[in-house]
């Protein structure tokens, strides 16, 4: 009886062991992917370059987004979750990011992890083992983030500020006067500006991309791209903006003159590069669309309400 015990006990053992070291998602192909965060039918789906799926994670938590990191990993966050979770795209999971509820963003740049709270009206920056290097308070409701030339740039979305931070410690380099409700920033390759976006406020929805001058926050310019633009993406010719109240893209040069613009998807949220695609996101109509020179290449069904995009190129 005793030596059935014990081996009934090994036993259960080596399936608790086992099931540890079982992957929890389907690995994804080292291969060049795009994936789309859906929080409707909360899942994580990834497709090569011709459109395939490849690999699909559905997800039991209340994930709103997720953010690629070293190429290998994908950090998974939601505004309600303590923890952001960390996945090898193996499907193994790795870790956590303690973050503390109130998660609206987390952008990666440079091996670090930046974590933007709305509840705290925090900013934190973690390193690639999963450490918490730094901290530091900004505006009301911090979201949007963009990293260039060792400043960290932030919007605060419920507050009238961008905040500036260096983006090793996180000190307040300066701060910036914009419009409440802006969402969305980028620095035009070959310019000395930072373009920003937004969704405008009540009965007045934001028509423009507003060009500030990057070293001291002046308001430069503007380009008009109704209605609501509020996500970027560029590669080497173009910068390319979706303005999600219509239902546009509009690919503009360095100057914001515009090279095409098209009508696509049903309420867009996302767009990226992928290649020598843009693709974009449509959330309504669970579609994810490959673009190239104004023309739809490619229209991909998806589990509903993508929300964000994720690409990895180059690693083959």
């Amino acid at each position: 009886m005793q030596r059935l015990l014990f081996i009934a006990v090994v036993s259960g053992l080596l399936l608790l062991l086992s099931g540890c070291n079982k992957a929890s998602f389907d690995a994804v192909p080292d291969k060049d992917v795009m994936a789309t965060v859906n929080i409707q039918e909360p899942s994580l789906t990834f497709f090569d370059i011709e459109g395939n799926n490849v690999a699909t994670w559905p997800l039991k938590k209340s994930y709103t987004g997720a953010t690629l990191w070293q190429d290998n990993t994908v950090v998974l966050y939601g505004f309600g979750l303590a923890k952001a979770n960390v996945y090898g795209l193996d499907g193994e999971h790795l870790y956590d990011l303690k973050t503390g509820t109130g998660v609206t963003n987390i952008y990666v740049k440079n091996h670090k992890a930046y974590v933007a709270n709305g509840e705290t009206n925090q900013v934190q920056v973690y390193d690639a083992n999963g450490e918490l290097i730094a901290e530091h308070k900004v505006g009301n409701y911090p979201m949007s983030m963009y990293e260039y030339e060792g400043n960290l740039y932030v919007i605060n979305y419920k507050d009238t500020t961008l905040s500036v931070l260096d983006a090793e410690h996180l000190q307040i380099q300066q701060e910036w006067s914009i419009d409440k409700s802006a969402n969305g920033l980028i620095v035009p390759e070959k310019t000395n500006e930072l373009w920003i976006g937004g969704h405008g406020e009540g009965a007045k929805p934001n028509r423009y991309v507003k060009k500030y001058d990057l070293k001291i926050g002046e308001l430069i310019g503007t380009i008009e791209m109704p209605l609501m633009p509020i996500e970027f993406a560029q590669d080497q010719k173009l910068i390319y903006t979706v303005s999600h109240g219509t239902n546009d893209i509009y690919a503009v040069n360095h100057k914001g003159e515009v090279s095409w613009r098209m009508h696509v998807g049903a309420n867009p949220f996302a767009i990226a590069t992928f290649k020598d695609y843009v693709i974009v996101a449509g959330y309504d109509d669970h579609t994810l669309y490959m673009i190239q020179n104004g023309e739809i290449i490619r229209e991909i069904p998806v589990d509903k309400g993508p929300f964000k995009l994720l690409v990895r190129e180059g690693s083959m």
